[in-house]
């Protein structure tokens, strides 16, 4: 009995030791697979990030750059029926400003599609240049909604900024304008630059905007302050000048959501009697006052500044 007592304890010894042997065997096993783990969970979460900053337009920062043309545009009648936002206090929304017509702007044989959009509230964010910013600030910018745009030949961007008042909304436009120098009797540019609308996304093609000859209209709307700034797709040089009137007045249809609010605004009773601003099979025109013999009527010539064009009439978009 004493014997077979002692051989059953000695086999549960061995019995043990082969466990041991066993688990020593696994170890280094269950240390690959939690690092391959780790390395698994590592890779999902940079393919996570990569994709959710390419939907919102987050991937890649748009560049600090200014258009080599930029004029001021003052509308008329919408400066006085949306001349304050105590007239017009509904905030603009996503589905306003992004969708139905401006979802694809079709006008002077250029269609646009709408890439990349933006709207918050904060102004300072959708600008560069402290001189910009201070001026969106005196003007109480509550709203900056912005968007790029696509078409075969063109790439563009829109900015809208909700201000207290017209005058408010003329003083940015006014702050986005190169500093002149008189040299010879003409005026040049230079100084610091004051800095300008920055693209929602920095995403090809508008990595390049500002390389490239690109043109903005800063066109004032009542209390909102509308910009439209496009370049050509194949254009390397700001000194190769071609005309951009045709796709700034095609992307100035981004105005359509303010003209509507004209409207309303004036079918209430709460605007001023004003004749509703051209508009064609429900595709607004410019209808801006000024010169342009291209549809725009708007006042001044290209280059920095307002001008004072001649009376234009009615553009049809």
């Amino acid at each position: 009995m004493p014997a077979e007592r002692s051989s059953r304890a000695g086999g549960r010894r061995r019995s043990g030791g082969r466990r041991k042997k066993e688990s020593k065997r696994f170890g280094p096993l269950i240390g690959i697979l939690a690092g391959a783990l780790v390395v698994a969970l590592v890779a999902l979460g940079v393919v996570l990030y990569v994709q959710l900053g390419g939907d919102e337009g987050t991937g890649q920062a748009a560049p600090q750059t200014r258009p080599v043309m930029y004029r001021v545009i003052d509308s008329g009648g919408m400066n006085e029926v949306l001349a304050t936002r105590e007239k017009d206090s509904r905030p603009l929304n996503e589905g306003e400003l992004f969708e139905n017509n401006n979802a694809e702007i079709s006008s002077q044989s250029i269609e646009f599609a709408l890439r990349d959009s933006d709207l918050s509230e904060d102004c300072a964010a959708a600008v560069w240049g402290e001189p910009v910013r201070s001026a969106l600030a005196e003007a109480d910018c509550t709203q900056a909604g912005r968007a790029t745009y696509v078409s075969d030949a063109y790439f563009g961007v829109t900015a809208v900024f909700n201000l207290a008042d017209v005058e408010g909304s003329r003083a940015v436009a006014a702050a986005m304008a190169e500093p002149e120098t008189q040299e010879g009797g003409q005026a040049q540019a230079g100084g610091p630059d004051p800095g300008f609308v920055l693209a929602p996304s920095g995403e090809d093609p508008f990595g390049r905007l500002g390389q490239g000859y690109s043109a903005s209209d800063a066109i004032v709307s009542g209390h909102y302050l509308v910009l439209v700034w496009v370049q050509p797709t194949d254009s390397e040089s700001v000194d190769e000048r071609v005309s951009l009137s045709g796709p700034l007045v095609a992307l100035a249809n981004f105005r359509d959501p303010l003209y509507r609010r004209m409207v309303q605004l004036e079918d209430s009773g709460t605007g001023s009697e004003q004749e509703t601003e051209g508009t064609t099979g429900g595709t607004t025109g410019e209808g801006l006052q000024g010169g342009g013999t291209d549809g725009t009527g708007t006042t001044g010539t290209e280059g920095t500044g307002t001008g004072t064009g001649g009376t234009g009439t009615t553009g049809t978009g």
